[in-house]
């Protein structure tokens, strides 16, 4: 009976002290439509990539057989025009946010930071200038930007420290460049 047991212990102590979690979400825009066609990566504490998905057309991704006990890194990257759902009305919020008239919403303020600062600025004005004007075809910051609902500025990453079981995050996703959400290709 104890041999029995020692095998026991042999063939189970590897599922047990290398239990695999589930890393999970959605990913929405603030109005909670869901965005699809974004690239989730886990990265390790070396920054290298050991999983990834790409959002589906409910805006889920689910990342399995995660090691315990490890930090991890999320990365979130989606492509897209710049130009898209990015107009003239939306330097005229950006600009009434500035003078202090009216008060940008917090995810207005992750879409207005075009240059990717942490702060917005007049420069990111005219960066949406020149933009719409066609005189740049980019940002310095990516088309779009990722985070958690309650983070205060967005950078495509959430952290994850030491994780014990699986997990479930809820994502914001931003179109930068796109004060008032207009954007028509959530789903491109």
């Amino acid at each position: 009976m104890t041999n029995y047991k020692y095998l026991l212990f042999v063939f189970l102590f590897p599922m047990v002290g290398f239990a695999q979690n589930t890393i999970s979400g959605d990913i929405v825009l603030p109005n909670a439509l869901p965005i699809c066609n974004v690239l989730v990566e886990l990265l390790d504490q070396n920054d290298q990539v050991i999983r990834q998905d790409v959002s589906e057309e409910d805006g889920t991704f689910q990342l399995l057989n995660v090691p315990n006990g490890t930090d991890y890194t999320l990365r979130f990257f989606k492509e897209g025009s710049y130009l898209n759902g990015t107009s003239t009305f939306d330097l005229v919020l950006l600009a009434r946010n500035i003078l202090g008239i009216e008060p940008l919403p917090l995810y207005a303020l992750w879409a207005a930071d075009v240059n990717d600062t942490g702060t917005v600025t007049t420069l990111d004005m005219v960066l949406i200038r020149k933009l719409i004007l066609q005189i740049d075809t980019t940002f310095p910051a990516t088309s779009w930007g990722f985070d958690e609902a309650d983070a205060t500025n967005c950078d495509n990453r959430i952290e994850i420290p030491a994780l014990a079981e699986s997990l479930s995050v809820s994502v914001v996703g931003v179109k930068r460049g796109d004060l008032n959400n207009s954007n028509a290709m959530i789903c491109q």
